[in-house]
């Protein structure tokens, strides 16, 4: 065994340290390409985009808790370790904005199939629960009996109402509820996601599916926000044939909808 490896071995935790501190480096040289790139023109850029901006904020609000937590622990370099992963985390954050920012207007490729609404709803209330949780938001969830398939892409409607449901919690001030309804509506189903937030007046709601638009609510747990999600839903609702809006008044919370028809439409 060489030197390097006896050293290794005898101090993993250097080893992890050194590996992080590389990866660091790495990550702030691609950002600092990224700048000099061109616009993208991938058609699935958008929806990568926005679904890791998603996970990368679940991931550094993670991180964030355990910062306070884990402050006092006996091995100093915990809280080194975790501090350079919420500055990744930041770093991943402002790389995906820029992938979001140049995205926006970007054709996705369409995989139509029958979609059962209410379950793929019902998952993803499943999965921002935890995050709720964590604010004593109780999240509500109810699909009428007679709800109809649609014909749709089911990653494109995922994104969308991963976008509702993160805005629900994010917005929602501690201890609140939101209710998600599925029923259906015309020829079609309406997926209606309703909160106690600060609600929207109507020139914020005039501006809200504009591209990088950041209006005067702020998230109710300092989460980051991009101003592009509700564009990018916009953009996917169009394309599935569908309509998204928001009805809402200041003080009173806010409801967001998406309606997909039963069919799309053949263009």
């Amino acid at each position: 065994m060489s030197v390097g490896m006896q050293g290794r071995s005898l101090d993993p935790k250097r080893g992890v340290a050194t590996a992080i501190a590389e990866a660091q480096a790495n990550l702030e040289r691609a950002v600092e390409e990224l700048d000099r790139l061109p616009a993208l023109d991938l058609h699935s850029i958008a929806l990568a985009a926005h679904a890791l901006n998603n996970f990368l904020t679940v991931s550094g609000g993670v991180v964030n808790l355990l910062i306070p937590i884990l402050r006092g622990h006996p091995d100093r370099q915990v809280a080194v370790w975790l501090e350079g992963l919420s500055h990744a985390t930041d770093l991943m954050i402002h790389t995906v904005s820029q992938l979001m920012n140049t995205s926006v207007g970007v054709e996705t490729s369409l995989r139509l199939e029958d979609v059962d609404l209410p379950r793929l709803v019902e998952r993803a209330c499943a999965y921002y629960r935890r995050a709720a949780d964590v604010k004593g938001i109780d999240v509500k969830f109810h699909a009428a009996a007679d709800v109809p398939t649609v014909e749709t892409d089911r990653v494109l409607v995922a994104a969308v109402l991963d976008n509702l449901l993160s805005n629900a919690v994010k917005y929602s001030p501690r201890d609140k509820r939101i209710w998600v309804d599925v029923e259906p509506e015309r020829d079609g189903v309406a997926c209606r996601v309703r909160d106690e937030g600060p609600g929207l007046s109507p020139a914020e709601q005039e501006r809200l599916f504009l591209p990088g638009v950041r209006l005067g609510t702020v998230p109710s747990g300092g989460e980051p926000s991009s101003g592009y999600g509700l564009a990018i839903a916009k953009r996917f609702a169009d394309q599935l044939g569908g309509e998204i809006a928001c009805t809402s008044r200041p003080g009173q919370g806010a409801t967001f909808s998406l309606w997909l028809p039963r069919i799309r439409p053949r263009t």
